[in-house]
């Protein structure tokens, strides 16, 4: 016979086991790429595999407030460990800040070769924890995990369609061939759709990955290096994240305001 007393403990076992893998696992997607170089003189080295949809090097400085607002989101899973949308989304968190640690191991060490597989796990760890997230009612410190989720898929799904085309270095799917450039702006342009839709089927959180995504878009429509051509189907696809953004929101409050 199981006592209430052990299955209670066996919760806090189980709470403090998450807890303690989300703030690891989070310190380990933070310090990796940014101590990495520093302490083992490792690089990213992804200069070479730039491409015409690659966003510029200014844009990729979205990853401070992703940073900041993960590690915020592991102090609060911390300070609230039965929470439960912390028990409904901890685990996948976890997976996500692993899979996106390792991206940066392997882009560290130039294994460039299995960043296209990496990188898609990550987001879709990020967005099963962000769909996980919308089944309850989060107040305060804990809209960070909506949020957090939410920058986090929003970056990291354009992040993988541009880093899976960046690495086909040879093909006719290569960045350099007609057909490749063709293809990446049809799955750019692509991306930013299921983004939308996700977008518009969020309750909480929708915000972050509609800004994310569409910084990712825009920077890369706006860099003088990129043709005219790829300039427009970029701000075409960010056009329609802030449009479906926009929509969203006003429905929101739309529907706020009737409860009133």
């Amino acid at each position: 016979m199981i006592l209430p007393i052990d299955i209670e403990a066996d919760t806090e076992a189980a709470d403090r086991a998450r807890t303690v893998a989300v703030g690891a696992t989070a310190a380990m997607m933070i310090l990796v790429p940014t101590l990495g170089p520093f302490l083992a003189d490792t690089r990213e080295g992804a200069e070479e595999f730039d491409t015409e949809i690659t966003p510029p090097d200014y844009a990729f400085a979205i990853w401070a407030p992703i940073f900041a607002v993960i590690a915020a989101n592991a102090i609060q899973h911390a300070a609230h460990p039965t929470a439960a949308v912390n028990r409904r989304t901890g685990w996948w968190l976890v997976g996500a800040y692993t899979a996106n640690a390792c991206w940066s191991i392997a882009a560290q060490s130039n294994r460039f070769r299995y960043t296209p597989f990496i990188l898609p796990v990550a987001a879709g760890l990020a967005a099963t924890a962000h769909r996980k997230a919308q089944h309850d009612q989060p107040r305060g410190a804990e809209r960070l995990t909506t949020h957090s989720t939410g920058l986090l898929l929003g970056w990291t799904s354009v992040a993988s369609v541009v880093n899976a085309f960046a690495v086909q270095r040879h093909g006719k799917f290569a960045p350099t061939t007609r057909t490749g450039r063709n293809t990446a702006r049809l799955a750019v342009a692509g991306a930013a759709v299921v983004l939308s839709t996700i977008i518009a089927a969020s309750r909480h959180g929708h915000t972050s990955i509609a800004l994310a995504a569409t910084w990712a878009l825009a920077t890369s429509a706006a860099n003088p290096q990129r043709t005219s051509r790829t300039r427009q189907v970029s701000a075409a696809a960010a056009s329609l994240l802030i449009a479906t953004t926009a929509i969203r929101l006003r429905w929101s409050r739309t529907r706020h305001g009737r409860r009133q």
